[in-house]
């Protein structure tokens, strides 16, 4: 048994990873375009140093007032080269308790398109399996508590027999003694070694069942937020309330609180089978990232792309070179044995985002 649990627990263990950090500078050149190193610019640049995580871009707040009107600070402020540039502007981030996605304005009021399973991890259709591999921890958690249990037992009454061995060692013959010390250090010597290991699985065990315990309460408060944090393309940090979960699609609807003049995607008159298309969106915890492609097809009632969709590129936009959305970025499709760049991406159209959300937008 001690063979199955423990690899277990070692396992569980080592997702317990510190974050490393990287100095990163941002500085804007003399046509005020921002630019991002994490190479030392030189004196002459006037560079801001952020404290950026590597493994996920935090957000750093504004240390100004946030304006009212982001529709003209964001463009001051980035000052976008091109369509696609300025369509970044009403591109955001949303960080939620278990994790991020993508979003983006889909009016001037602030309201925001996401995917429903973003702000609610129960509403994915994986969250059944998912649910089944917490289910399938905890019950490995549990057996390796009951194996601990009925391990400290054990240690509890091999101590006992050296204490009556060394007792008993005393009043042997002297002619005895050495051997039966000899035996007795080997046994205090594995008495030993097997408390350390006992001691260091425990601690692996502690720390899975903390891990998985707080995993869960994270998930049971999800199920009943209503606010989330959204995050702009120059990191100010704002926050969205609910406004509507779509009960057919994987739609939701958000909104700044506050009174806030937003920029915003306008929709494509139309769109066709081979048109250039971009996603834009968070992808693997980063932020404003955009990729490339085509649309393929229809599949569905969703238009199929080979546009690379990442995790945490879910909600964000599926937009023309103009800049104008098509639709929204929402599941990837992988073929069984293949490459991680052989998938497609599906995206909702956004002519159903407006059949949906016409009455809360309008």
């Amino acid at each position: 048994m001690a063979q199955r649990i423990v690899p277990t627990l070692l396992i569980l263990a080592s997702l317990y990873v510190v974050s490393s950090h990287a100095e990163i500078y941002r500085y804007q050149d003399e046509q005020g375009k921002w630019h991002f190193t994490d190479v030392t610019p030189a004196e002459d640049k006037n560079a801001e140093q952020l404290g950026f995580d590597k493994t996920e871009t935090a957000a750093v707040s504004s240390r100004k007032k946030t304006p009212q009107d982001l529709q003209a600070y964001l463009s001051d402020s980035i000052k976008p080269n091109n369509d696609i540039e300025k369509a970044t502007l009403a591109v955001v981030k949303i960080e939620t308790l278990t994790g991020s996605g993508s979003g983006f304005f889909i009016s001037e009021q602030g309201h925001i398109i996401t995917n429903k399973h973003v702000v609610r991890i129960t509403a994915t259709k994986y969250w059944k399996s998912e649910q089944k591999k917490l289910e399938s921890e905890e019950k490995k958690i549990k057996e390796a508590g009951d194996y601990l249990k009925q391990k400290k037992l054990e240690m509890r009454s091999y101590k006992k027999d050296l204490e009556n061995y060394k007792k008993r060692m005393v009043k042997a013959h002297k002619t005895d003694k050495a051997t039966m010390q000899e035996t007795y250090d080997y046994y205090l010597k594995r008495y030993n070694n097997q408390k350390k290991e006992q001691s260091r699985i425990t601690d692996n065990y502690m720390q899975a069942k903390k891990s998985l315990a707080k995993q869960k309460s994270k998930i049971r408060r999800s199920k009943a937020s209503s606010t989330f944090k959204i995050i702009l393309k120059d990191n100010t940090e704002l926050q969205a309330k609910l406004i509507k979960l779509s009960s057919e699609f994987d739609l939701a609807l958000l909104q700044l609180t506050g009174s806030y003049k937003t920029p915003y995607l306008k929709n494509a008159p139309r769109f066709t089978q081979g048109m250039d298309v971009y996603a834009i969106g968070s992808p693997l915890g980063f932020k404003d990232y955009v990729t490339k492609g085509i649309i393929m097809g229809r599949e569905r009632g969703n238009i199929v792309t080979d546009t690379q969709i990442l995790p945490g590129n879910s909600g964000g936009p599926l937009i023309t070179p103009e800049g104008d959305v098509v639709g929204i970025n929402t599941a990837v499709y992988r073929a069984d044995g293949t490459l991680g760049s052989e998938v497609f991406g599906y995206a909702i159209p956004i002519a159903v985002v407006e059949r949906e959300f016409a009455d809360e937008v309008n």
